[in-house]
Formats: structure tokens, C-alpha cells, sequence
């Protein structure tokens, strides 16, 4: 398994974990009637798509990174 896979893997793993823990929190909160269930889902739903938006910003900016290090490395062992 390359770099990246396990990359974007650890980082789906993140944003599922992420968006558990708000549902949990949710939950928690409606026992004590601080919120109605439709908003608790909006809540996670909201943190999954933060999440996502980022687990692609940092897979797109190591991609950028990758490149440049390939590129830099293909100079030095050229000459």
C-alpha cells in the first residue's frame, strides 16, 4: 500500500471517527434536552463535510508536495 492510500485512509478514518463523536455528543445532549433530533443530525452531518473538505485539501496539497520532491529529486540525480 503506497503513502497515499494509507494517507487518505487514515484521514477517512478521521472524518468517520469525527462525525461518531458528534452523533455521541448529540446524543448525550437530547438525554438532557438540549437540542430537538433533527438538528443533532445536521450537527454531524455539518462535521462529516467539514471533514471531507479537508481530508482533501491535505490529499491535494502532499500530492502538490510529492511532485515537487519528485521533480527536485530527478534534477539532483540528473546533475
Amino acid at each position: 500500500m503506497n503513502v497515499e492510500t494509507q494517507f487518505v485512509r487514515a484521514m477517512v478514518g478521521y472524518a468517520l471517527a469525527r462525525a461518531h463523536t458528534q452523533r455521541a455528543r448529540g446524543a448525550a445532549a437530547k438525554a438532557r434536552g438540549a437540542r430537538r433530533r433533527d438538528e443533532l443530525g445536521a450537527s454531524a452531518l455539518e462535521w462529516a463535510i467539514i471533514s471531507a473538505i479537508l481530508v482533501a485539501a491535505a490529499l491535494a496539497i502532499g500530492l502538490v508536495v510529492r511532485g515537487v520532491i519528485d521533480k527536485r529529486t530527478g534534477e539532483i540525480q540528473n546533475g
